[in-house]
This record gives structure tokens, C-alpha cells and sequence, in this order.
């Protein structure tokens, strides 16, 4: 009850600003609820420069965010809430698992923790950029954005960037306004470096007596786990089988051809079927881009990361192996669904097998 008039009376306020102020602006209105909001709710909120209102801050310890310049990539904890406090999105299983957001599908295990977000001019939007530049590792900072500071340019998908609040007020349509919790885990000067030596250390564990020397590419890696039962190597337009077993560098499995690998896992599907899939071999490169596979009881073929082609490229008849790389052979920035974020290092373990009886 006691929310409810609260928010009757931010209404009656932005009502009563409505019928003295004639509209002379295209946030006007958002304005005058986001403000009124603040006041009601956090009367002690420290405002920033471009107009978000600072709720609470825990000082990092760590190095500074800074510029995108200097450091063009962070790692990030956060949560995103709704005036109201309906959560939004989230990194944190926990929390996603208590209020029944939690994702989950029948072909993947979604990804939860800390994630990689770039800056600068194909990054966070304003309001989240700003508070992420006086941020420093280990620190956490809950911000109130109000929607104009939210804004993405349509036809470009970069986020709205102007120098100064009045241009952000004047010029981009409000949306919803929003609060970001967030956890500056690290920042990254360089994406590509980081990934080579998250990749490193992961092999360096795994792998005993391997170092970065055994790269076969800059950030790619493959170990022969069984024999082959002969070292020729696959012919251009021909058709191999294999079992594989996708991973995230944290251990989780995302995809299998195996059956019973998918139930331990916790990611089988009952609409799926498995069994060794058709690798369609043809015009082997160094871009692999006519590799194609069918999964068993499809007709139909799709293509295949870069990694996952290179890996195989390194096989033979009958070979078990484990291509591990960075995200430059996979998904790169986009990641793919819920179980692979951005910039996310892989492993798939195959296995080169007969061609299925019929």
C-alpha cells in the first residue's frame, strides 16, 4: 500500500508540473517523473553529470576504468532493476534462480557470471559508460539512468553519445528509465591478450606440460587424445563422422552429439536426435568456410565455427582430440544464445568415427 501511494504521488506530481509547464522539450515529462521519482525515493542520491543519479558507491581498490581509449574492455557483475525493482537481467544465478528468471532451454546451459563488455563508440550506452569510467576494480555502484541516457542510434546499433546532458535531454526520446547495479571485476586493455592467456593458463592446467608454444595458431590449440587409426588425412569433397562435445572454458557443457553426455549434463533434449554427425568436407582453406555438418536425422546442413573446422582439420581417421581457442574462431563479440557470452574462449573434444549403418 505504502508503494502504491508513493507512486500515486510522483503521478500527481508530474500531473501538477504538466498543467503550470507548458512542454517545451522532448524529455520534459520523462524529466519530471524521473526526478520526482529520485526525490521520493532517494532524497540523497548524488547526481552526475549527464543527469543519472548515483544511489549508493563502494570506492574500488583496483585500477581505474578510465577512458575506452585506455581501457576499451571491462569485466562486469551487474544487475539491471526497473524503477519498481523487477529485475530486468542479470549475472547472477542465485538471484535469477530465487525470482524464477532463471534461463534454461533444452540445448544449452546458460551462462551465468561475470561478462566482458567493450566501450567507446560500439559499447555501453551513455549512462552506463559514465558510471563505468569513475568506477575501479572491486567497486560497485547503483545507478538510477534515466531513458534518454539509455538510447541506441537504430540504424546503427551503437549507442547515442553527445558531450553534454542538455544535448542528451533535448535530442534522444526517453525510454524507460532503469537501475544498474554493477561490479567492476577487471578491466582489459587488450581483448585479444586476455583471452590468449585465459586460453594459456586453461591449457597449462589441463593439459600437463603444455605451454603457449604449443599453439598451432595465435590462440588456438589441439591435443591428440587417441590414436588415429591411420595418419591420412581427409580428402576435399568427401563426407567424415564424428562425435563431439562442446565446453566453456568453466567446465559447462553447451552442446554434445552424445546422448548420454547430454543427460549428465542436464541438457538433453527429447526433440533431438543423436548420434554421430555428417561433416560435409569440401574445399578445405584457411577460412573452412565450405565446411558444413549435418546432425544425425537431419537432412539439412549449417555451417560451423572457424574453431571447430580447424580442429578437425588437424584430424584423422579414427583420432580423438580437443581443439581449444580463443573467441576470434568462434562467436567473437556477439556470443551466441545463452550459454556462450561475449569474447568466450571454447573447447570441443571430437572423436573421428565410422559412418553410422543405416
Amino acid at each position: 500500500m505504502k508503494k502504491t501511494i508513493l507512486y500515486l504521488s510522483l503521478a500527481a506530481l508530474v500531473l501538477a508540473g504538466c498543467a503550470k509547464t507548458p512542454k517545451a522539450g522532448t524529455n520534459d515529462d520523462n524529466k519530471r517523473f524521473f526526478e520526482s521519482w529520485v526525490q521520493v525515493y532517494h532524497p540523497h542520491a548524488v547526481r552526475t553529470s549527464l543527469g543519472a543519479y548515483i544511489l549508493s558507491d563502494t570506492p574500488g581498490t583496483g585500477a581505474a576504468a578510465g577512458t575506452p581509449e585506455s581501457n576499451p574492455f571491462v569485466r562486469v557483475s551487474y544487475t539491471i532493476r526497473s524503477l519498481s525493482g523487477t529485475v530486468q537481467g542479470t549475472t547472477d544465478e542465485d538471484l535469477s534462480k530465487q525470482i524464477g528468471y532463471y534461463t534454461t532451454n533444452e540445448s544449452s546451459n546458460p551462462y551465468y557470471g561475470p561478462i566482458v563488455w567493450a566501450r567507446g563508440a560500439y559499447g555501453q550506452v551513455a549512462g552506463v559508460e559514465e558510471s563505468v569510467a569513475q568506477m575501479s576494480v572491486g567497486g560497485r555502484r547503483t545507478v538510477a539512468i534515466p531513458g534518454w541516457l539509455l538510447g541506441y542510434d537504430s540504424s546503427s546499433g551503437a549507442p547515442i553519445l553527445y558531450s553534454t546532458a542538455e544535448d542528451y535531454e533535448k535530442k534522444v526520446a526517453g525510454s524507460t528509465p532503469l537501475i544498474y547495479e554493477i561490479k567492476l571485476e577487471e578491466v582489459i586493455p587488450d581483448i585479444q591478450k586476455w583471452q590468449i592467456d585465459s586460453v594459456g593458463r586453461y591449457v597449462a592446467r589441463n593439459f600437463p606440460g603444455s605451454s603457449v608454444k604449443d599453439s598451432v595458431k595465435l590462440g588456438f590449440y589441439y591435443f591428440q587424445t587417441g590414436a588415429p587409426s591411420s595418419t591420412e588425412k581427409f580428402k576435399s569433397d568427401t563426407t567424415i563422422y564424428i562425435n563431439y562435445i562442446g565446453r566453456r572454458l568453466d567446465g559447462s557443457v553447451f552442446d554434445t552429439s552424445i546422448a548420454d553426455t547430454a543427460k549428465f549434463y542436464g541438457i538433453y533434449s527429447a526433440s533431438r536426435t543423436y548420434g554421430p554427425c555428417a561433416i560435409d568436407w569440401y574445399n578445405t582453406d584457411e577460412t573452412y568456410k565450405d565446411i558444413t555438418m549435418r546432425t544425425a536425422g537431419s537432412s539439412s546442413s549449417s555451417s560451423v565455427i572457424t574453431g571447430f573446422s580447424f580442429g578437425l582439420d588437424q584430424m584423422h581417421p579414427h583420432e580423438k582430440g580437443s581443439a581449444i581457442f580463443i573467441s576470434d574462431w568462434g562467436y567473437a563479440a556477439k556470443g551466441s544464445g545463452h550459454a556462450i557470452p561475449t569474447y568466450s574462449p571454447l573447447r570441443f573434444d571430437f572423436e573421428v568415427v565410422d559412418k553410422p549403418k543405416s
